[in-house]
């Protein structure tokens, strides 16, 4: 069972800059979650058009089984920080309850 966190966001965005701290927080407080950062200037992978990502910043939340399959899938845009965390308390319940 595993999280996924892809936190989407752009050099130019100011939003992007302001909210950089508490992500930083984030990722501290949930160490399990596997996080990826991708800048959407640079996207190789196309992973914003994957997922649907239109603005920055967004977070995409995956949670998987143990054998991959995905449970629960949300993502949130914006400055709110409290919907981040929420998306992230929801996926760690997500594998715990399986």
């Amino acid at each position: 069972m595993s999280v996924s966190a892809y936190h989407f966001w752009s050099p130019t965005c100011g939003p992007c800059k302001v909210i950089k701290p508490a992500l930083e927080d984030l990722k501290e407080e949930f160490l399990t979650v596997d996080w990826t950062t991708v800048n959407t200037h640079d996207d190789a992978e196309n992973l914003a058009r994957l997922y649907g990502v239109k603005v920055v910043p967004t977070i995409v939340v995956i949670a998987r089984d143990e054998n991959g399959q995905v449970l629960l899938t949300e993502k949130q845009s914006g400055t709110n920080i409290s919907a981040y965390y929420r998306i992230l308390r929801n996926a760690q319940k997500a594998i715990t309850q399986t």
